[in-house]
């Protein structure tokens, strides 16, 4: 039986993104852009990069989904690949592709995943983060390999609780 190794690490910071009473507009920018109608699917490509209030997702290539039930424009999830680098108030989660859903207000990002919150780091193969509750998990695909964090101590505060 293949184990998978989960940690959970708990994040102080709750975002508010699609789910809040005012919907934050969704900017993209690229090198070249390409937009499918029918599919109401957008391309962006080189140094791809989306803006929602706080948040940001960059890439090599972004590929932006709306929906495709009302005529709105409504972004409902965003796919990276390459390069990977999403950053949050208090978080940077860097990684090979990922998974922006805006109305889960979650990220999947796979694949060399690390994960920086203050001096805390994580290393992965994977990682979800839940920006609603601010509860993020990492884990490694493969048996025989693990996951890593690293906490970061603050000497000063450490010192006058002795």
């Amino acid at each position: 039986m293949k184990k998978i190794i989960l940690l959970i690490f708990v994040t102080m910071s709750f975002i508010k993104l699609s789910h809040s009473e005012e919907s934050i507009p969704v900017d993209v920018i690229a090198n070249s852009m390409q937009w499918d109608d029918k599919k109401k699917i957008a391309y962006a490509k080189g140094n791809a990069e989306a803006n929602q209030g706080e948040i940001k997702l960059s890439a090599n290539e972004l590929i932006v989904h709306l929906n495709k039930n009302n005529n709105n424009n409504e972004v409902i999830m965003i796919e990276a690949k390459g390069n990977v680098v999403f950053v949050t108030e208090t978080e940077i989660g860097t990684g090979d592709k990922a998974k922006y859903d805006l109305i889960k207000n979650n990220i999947i990002i796979e694949d060399n995943v690390k994960l920086k919150k203050e001096e805390n780091i994580m290393v992965g193969q994977y990682l979800e983060m839940d920006l609603t509750s601010g509860i993020s998990k990492i884990k490694s695909e493969k048996e025989n390999e693990r996951v890593r964090v690293r906490f970061s101590t603050d000497k000063k505060e450490v010192e006058s609780n002795d």
